[in-house]
């Protein structure tokens, strides 16, 4: 399928016209109407998280084959070759960047647990929604499927095994239902989590008690719903107020597949696809 008009993608990096643009934001509205009916509160984090903080996430040792990190340019030591030259010819080389100390974080929520570090929480559990745009070094790129750049929406819980177990139950009735009011087929599959390592102990723990679990269009995952058990809580010092590492688990919309799904889905008609997801919006009201 090739979608009709109103997407651009190049080198992993794409840009949105008009259609696209208005239906992802829907799709957002009725997620983050769902959130906050659930009782998430909004938060904002950085696009940009350091270096050693994402280490503390095993961001390195698991996957750093995917990971993109920003430097300053080092105008004093660029060398021979003049900074504008070297920009003209596509990149900056070695000797003209600086210690890359910031992280371009491969997922939404990394945030999150880094803005609750070493706080308490609730008795009654928190449930935190975000928007962010995720980064990854794929080996490849392919249309809105995978992309260098591109944006998620999560719902976060931190609390309980039992409250974070239950906002992953919640997650997946809504998830049920938005595609079902769309008329959308996902298939739910178990896979790997991506936040953990996918070898030793806790691969094989992952095959006896799934971790994750995607939601499935024609092969590619458009979102999932992933419990950490006390991972994070563990790393960031979130507590318990009864005491012990807090439990946390997420659900996550990856926005662009999404629109591929759906541009897929009504044969590359922006206008179908809207009407759909409007009414769908309307129904989950």
């Amino acid at each position: 399928m090739s979608i009709k008009t109103g997407v651009r993608v190049s080198e992993g990096l794409v840009a949105l016209e008009e259609e696209p643009t208005r239906l992802a934001e829907t799709l957002d509205r009725i997620c983050t109407r769902w959130a906050g009916r659930s009782g998430a509160v909004a938060l904002t984090v950085p696009p940009l998280l350091p270096v050693g903080d994402l280490a503390l996430l095993d961001v390195y040792r698991n996957f750093p084959q995917l990971a993109l990190v920003s430097s300053p340019l080092d105008v004093a030591g660029a060398g021979t070759e003049p900074i504008e030259r070297q920009a003209a010819s596509g990149g900056f080389g070695p000797a003209s960047l600086g210690t890359a100390g910031l992280g371009l974080p491969s997922s939404a929520c990394y945030g999150v647990y880094l803005h609750h570090r070493n706080r308490q929480v609730a008795e009654d559990g928190e449930l935190v929604t975000v928007s962010a745009q995720c980064f990854r070094n794929e080996d490849h790129f392919d249309g809105l499927r995978r992309l260098k750049a591109f944006r998620m929406r999560e719902v976060v819980a931190l609390g309980t095994p039992e409250q974070v177990t239950d906002h992953l139950d919640h997650s997946a009735r809504f998830l049920d239902g938005l595609s079902g009011e769309i008329g959308l087929p996902l298939e739910r599959r178990a896979a790997r989590d991506p936040f953990y390592d996918q070898s030793g102990q806790r691969a094989t723990f992952q095959e006896i008690v799934p971790v994750k679990h995607e939601y499935v269009y024609k092969g590619m995952a458009i979102a999932s719903v992933n419990t950490h058990h006390m991972f994070f809580g563990e790393r960031c010092s979130i507590s318990l107020i009864g005491g012990g590492p807090a439990a946390t688990s997420c659900v996550g919309f990856g926005v662009e597949r999404w629109l591929h799904a759906l541009a897929d889905h009504f044969d590359g008609d922006w206008g179908r696809a809207q009407d759909a997801v409007e009414k769908a919006g309307k129904a989950l009201a």
